[in-house]
């Protein structure tokens, strides 16, 4: 019975210490929080496309949440899928740091699969609500149009691209090798570009610059100054000189070349025989014995067929000095590809290799089954075009045009000669010129328009340099007709900024001596060359 009294005094006690502490706790509902309107996929072009959310989110209490609502607050972060860190050892980046509802930001982020996490946090019951969509990012720099520039006074060298994200989606992205670690120099001059199905060696990207040439990561595009081409690529690295000139010579093989060649901005050659171990550029060839100095220099041009498969072994080269063509040959030993030598006439032939002239400038095409066009000035600086058939063994003087009927053409400094037609594009100042070889009449361009203060910066044919591109890619015929398309770079000086370059295709009409204009890109620096980065 004392027990039972002790039992009633005690529940009694507690009974009253809850009624006296009424008030002290909140007994509210908590809200269920649901988001929506996010989708599961995001994709997007790194350093070019924005990731933009616009979740709608609802609260059970209080119904749609809006920006302004204080009780609430957001959150954005993103982490790698396949694991890993983001930067400095962190494995997420805050993609929102402002809080708000909304994202809308730039995809800064190299190319990958993203997890993005999207949090509502309740700030009164401190319950937070998340939900979790994929971001994949694709490279600007995996296929499409180098566009290799001249920015500003100083000609910083700048690579932009037209980047081809599928068929239907192609869109510019700019400055791409900054954050990529490309060094700064100037005065850039081409693009050297070598594809090959083979996995060694593998595909090769060269920046070449007044300042220094570079090799690209194929894949990445990353780059420093330890990827400089006179460390890579040479036995012994060239003293004060850079590579301002690339080409290849492609076997009877569709699978890879048969040599590579360059020339520096010293007037040396360079070849790099494929069929060697362990391949790399020896010490100059322009030369009458392997490893002996350098006797002569060279222009910075070499020319092959450009027919594929190829079906020449040969290149030429421009003897400066003594204004003569110089051969190289597939040898039956690799020292033989060592070493340039001089082409011998033929009786009869059309011309002699031996010119007397300077040479202006010089093409590789596949006209005629692999036509080689070069461009010599005599004394008195009239010119004059020879066509070299580079097919079989090469060195076929095939034709000579003298007299021509072409308006400034002593004045033009960019050319570019068509591979399927005998035609010949030139330009002066903000003016181009079609000139028919066959007729010995020019066509001025009217339908190409630029401005008083537009120049011409770049001519130029892109001719598909992997063997069987079609083939392995399946690539359309309207794909396969872009490399016969005039390429025009022009700047407009009145530009506010240094992004004055437009970059114009123009599909060649053969019957009436025309073009026509397919698209234009703008945005980007003086335009020096352009070539598109294809993919196996």
């Amino acid at each position: 019975m004392k027990i039972n009294r002790m039992i009633l005094f005690l529940f009694g006690v507690s009974l009253c210490g809850c009624f006296d502490d009424k008030g002290n706790y909140d007994y509210r509902d908590m809200a269920d929080i649901t988001i929506e309107n996010v989708p599961e996929v995001i994709e997007v072009l790194g350093n070019s496309d924005r990731i933009i959310v616009t979740p709608k989110v609802i609260s059970s209490l209080d119904g749609e949440v809006k920006e302004d609502n204080g009780n609430f607050e957001f959150s954005y972060k993103i982490e790698k899928k396949s694991g890993g860190t983001m930067v400095a050892g962190q494995k997420w980046v805050d993609l929102n740091p402002s809080k708000t509802l909304n994202l809308d930001t730039l995809a800064a982020f190299a190319a990958d699969t993203y997890v993005g996490w999207f949090a509502v946090t309740d700030k009164r019951s401190g319950v937070q609500t998340s939900t979790t969509f994929d971001i994949k990012v694709s490279s600007p720099t995996y296929e499409g149009w180098m566009v290799l520039c001249n920015e500003g006074e100083q000609e910083r060298v700048r690579m932009d691209m037209i980047s081809v994200i599928s068929a239907e989606r192609v869109i510019p992205a700019y400055n791409v090798l900054a954050p990529l670690g490309f060094p700064e120099v100037k005065h850039a001059r081409g693009i050297g570009f070598y594809p090959t199905r083979l996995a060694n060696p593998d595909d090769v990207i060269y920046v070449m610059s007044e300042e220094g040439t570079y090799k690209l990561n194929k894949e990445t595009f990353k780059t420093d100054e330890s990827w400089n081409m006179n460390n890579v690529d040479f036995i012994i690295p060239p003293a004060d000189e850079h590579v301002v000139y690339y080409n290849t010579v492609n076997s009877s093989n569709a699978s890879a070349a048969l040599a590579c060649l360059c020339v520096t901005d010293a007037g040396n050659a360079y070849a790099q025989v494929l069929s060697t171990p362990g391949a790399a550029f020896e010490k100059p060839i322009n030369t009458s014995a392997r490893g002996e100095a350098p006797t002569y220099r060279v222009a910075p041009y070499i020319g092959v067929s450009m027919a594929r498969p190829g079906n020449g072994k040969a290149a030429i080269f421009y003897d400066v000095d003594n204004q003569r063509f110089m051969g190289w040959k597939q040898g039956y030993v690799d020292f033989l590809m060592q070493v340039l030598n001089p082409i011998r006439d033929k009786d009869g032939a059309l011309f002699t290799f031996k010119t007397g002239m300077d040479l202006v400038y010089m093409e590789s095409t596949r006209y005629s089954n692999g036509l080689v066009y070069a461009i010599l000035q005599d004394a008195v600086g009239k010119r004059c075009i020879y066509g070299i058939n580079m097919s079989g063994n090469g060195y076929v003087p095939e034709s000579k045009y003298e007299d021509l009927n072409a308006p400034d053409f002593d004045k033009a400094t960019l050319f570019a000669f068509h591979s399927q037609f005998p035609y010949m594009f030139y330009a002066v100042g903000n003016k181009i010129y079609l000139h028919n070889l066959g007729t010995n009449t020019t066509y001025p361009v009217n339908n190409i328009a630029l401005g008083e203060n537009e120049t011409v910066t770049m001519l130029k044919f892109n001719l598909y340099r992997q063997c069987s591109l079609k083939d392995l890619n399946n690539q359309s015929e309207e794909f396969m007709a872009r490399q016969y398309e005039l390429m025009v770079g022009s700047y407009n000086a009145a530009a506010p900024d240094n992004n004055g370059g437009r970059l114009g295709f123009y599909p060649v009409d053969g019957v009436n001596n025309s073009v026509t204009k397919r698209i234009e890109y703008s945005g980007f620096a003086k335009i020096r060359d352009v070539v598109y980065r294809e993919r196996r």
